[in-house]
């Protein structure tokens, strides 16, 4: 029985418009005498055939073979070096034939480097998982050690500024502006508190109208005004675990208008650098194994059936392992999740290969038997 794929994970592709749907009829053509074309989202590769257009634009395409259940909007993908993908509207579908309308086509911006080695399957398993813990304790997590991460990382990146502080929330009070980062996840960056003017960016809530609307805005200006601040910043800091954390805040206050933007970009190296040191101080080693379906030069794919590992990429989308090829040493590498979908009774994780340990030569030898293996 051939069932659809359930995605958990998918980073965003970057695609530009496919060129125009005249084109579309020879591309599917040359496409079927290459690598194929096939409808998208199903655990069982389904080659799909271009049978030809109607004088209304209507496609009809013939499947080779048929799953139990088409959607009323089904996608063809093509990846000969980029990929492709072309949304259909179901029109009608009689047997192993679907008509459908074009809604909507694309292509990925970025052309694949290199092919994929798909015959390592059976030849080369991963294993020692360095991945994030599960069972971490949040009151732990924001506690001495992140206050210690991020004093020092205060100290590094905002050493230009030494008025700006770490504020956390344990400790601070209650405020309109700690309630309207925590509901739009957003930073608030007040340029000039006599006019309330908001720095102009969409990672910046501007809560102006919000205050216009709660008949709050003149108090405001004169709580600024009393407290001599003419400009601030206020960033949130989230930990990223199954949900999203808010337990403190980064400020910057200042007498003085129009605190510089290079600010936002400090206050988003030190969230950035946080991130990164508090969930590395939270992995394990999880020792299992796991089968490689396939590897290149930038990437790996897994059939994962551990459910700690899936849980953990659930806290922290990025890991190391093993790669371990027939009587050859284990190569280190650090992969970030870029695929995770759940087909039966297993899931197929695609990574991006972001590093290799050791030295150059490290890395010349995992290419040396990529293609050895091919």
């Amino acid at each position: 029985m051939i069932n659809r794929v359930k995605i958990h994970f998918d980073q965003e592709r970057d695609y530009v418009p496919l060129e125009a749907i005249r084109t579309l009829p020879e591309f599917f053509k040359q496409m079927m005498g290459g690598d194929g074309l096939f409808l998208k989202g199903y655990d069982t590769p389904i080659r799909v055939k271009f049978k030809g257009e109607r004088p209304d634009g209507a496609h009809i395409w013939e499947l080779e073979t048929i799953p139990e259940l088409i959607e009323t909007i089904f996608t063809v993908q093509a990846t000969p070096s980029f990929h492709v993908e072309v949304d259909y509207e179901l029109i009608n579908q009689k047997d192993n034939l679907l008509l459908g309308k074009i809604i909507d086509r694309r292509q990925t911006y970025a052309t694949r480097q290199d092919p994929r080695n798909e015959k390592v399957r059976g030849n080369v398993v991963a294993s020692n998982f360095l991945i994030a813990k599960t069972n971490i304790d949040f009151s732990k997590l924001t506690g001495i050690s992140s206050q210690v991460i991020l004093s020092d990382i205060q100290r590094t990146v905002l050493r230009d500024y030494p008025q700006s502080k770490v504020v956390f929330l344990s400790v601070s009070t209650h405020s309109d502006e700690i309630d309207l980062m925590k509901e739009h996840k957003k930073s608030i960056f007040i340029l000039d508190t006599e006019s309330f003017l908001s720095y102009p960016s969409d990672d910046v809530f501007d809560p102006k109208k919000t205050f216009e609307d709660e008949f709050l805005l003149d108090d405001k200006i004169q709580e600024y005004k009393k407290k001599k601040i003419g400009s601030f910043i206020y960033y949130p800091l989230f930990i990223q675990m199954k949900d999203m954390h808010f337990f403190a805040y980064l400020s910057l206050e200042t007498e003085r208008t129009g605190i510089p933007d290079v600010v936002l970009d400090l206050f988003k190296e030190v969230e950035r650098t946080f991130q990164e040191r508090i969930m590395d101080s939270n992995t394990h080693i999880l020792d299992v194994r796991q089968n490689v379906l396939n590897v290149s030069r930038g990437g790996v794919a897994l059939e994962v059936n551990d459910m700690e590992i899936i849980k953990a990429l659930r806290v922290k989308p990025t890991f190391t392992l093993d790669i371990n090829f027939k009587l050859q040493a284990p190569i280190r590498m650090a992969v970030e999740l870029r695929h995770l979908e759940e087909v039966n009774d297993y899931f197929r994780l695609g990574g991006r290969i972001t590093g290799v340990s050791g030295d150059k030569k490290a890395k010349e030898i995992y290419h040396s038997l990529i293609e050895f293996f091919g």
